[in-house]
């Protein structure tokens, strides 16, 4: 499939959730071949006592992001959301994920194999949404060095539906998913800090209700520019460029 056939799989037309689907992943990525829909994850943690509408925000590893968003979507209904705002590799070095800062060939190969099995779901196009994100985007995994792709990136509060919204389609309740860190990272705190204030109640992996302390910076008019400040924005969207070469003149 092309990008922009498996870009229309996750962002279909009439679904409540698709202007939140971040193009660049699908628009810049070398998708391999999959054969084999994507095994399903091991959801028996999640909580009962949530109700049924409740948006889901997975900040795990990449591809453990898209296997439990898929199996959401596959056993209770989910729409899975990938809020991927980068470059998975540079366009002319297809395969080449070593000479990426973030490694992202475990997260777009999940994806292509969800992307079998959502296109055969019939999900109702105002199913609660699960976001799904990337834990390495701010850090990545490997130190960026000169002629690397860097393709770092971070997550705002203009990537995610507002409190708002939320709250007009019937939720009030959102489940971050993350590893054992008790606090959200820091630009997703940003985000949920805002729900937060507005009322929506968040709540942590394991049902218990979550008080997110306020990200340095909140609500600052300059918030975003300092943010922003070290990442490699993409002429074709997104983030990820290499990161120049100096050289010494002769």
């Amino acid at each position: 499939m092309l990008g922009e056939e498996i870009y229309a799989v996750w962002a279909p037309a009439g679904a409540l959730w698709s202007d939140w689907v971040a193009p660049a992943l699908f628009g810049q990525a070398y998708y391999p071949a999959v054969e084999a829909a994507l095994e399903m994850d091991d959801f028996s943690w999640f909580p009962k006592t949530l109700p049924e509408r409740v948006a889901v925000i997975v900040d795990l590893p990449g591809a453990q992001s898209f296997r439990l968003g898929i199996t959401l979507a596959a056993l209770r209904g989910f729409r899975p959301v990938p809020v991927i705002n980068a470059s998975p590799c540079p366009s002319d070095a297809a395969l080449q994920w070593e000479v990426c800062v973030v490694d992202t060939s475990g997260l777009v190969e999940a994806m292509c194999a969800a992307t079998l099995t959502l296109r055969t779901l019939p999900l109702r196009s105002d199913a609660p949404p699960v976001f799904l994100l990337d834990d390495a985007r701010v850090h990545g995994n490997r130190l960026p060095e000169e002629g690397m792709f860097d393709n770092r990136w971070m997550v705002f509060p203009q990537d995610f539906p507002s409190a708002a919204f939320l709250r007009a389609h019937g939720i009030e309740d959102v489940l971050l998913v993350q590893d054992a860190v008790a606090q959200p990272r820091e630009d997703l705190a940003h985000v949920l800090c805002r729900w937060q204030e507005a009322g929506l109640r968040i709540y942590g992996r394991d049902g218990s209700l979550l008080r997110v302390q306020r990200p340095s910076q909140f609500r600052a008019l300059w918030y975003r520019a300092l943010a922003m400040m070290g990442l490699r924005r993409n002429s074709a969207g997104g983030f990820g460029s290499y990161i120049p070469e100096h050289t010494s003149a002769g």
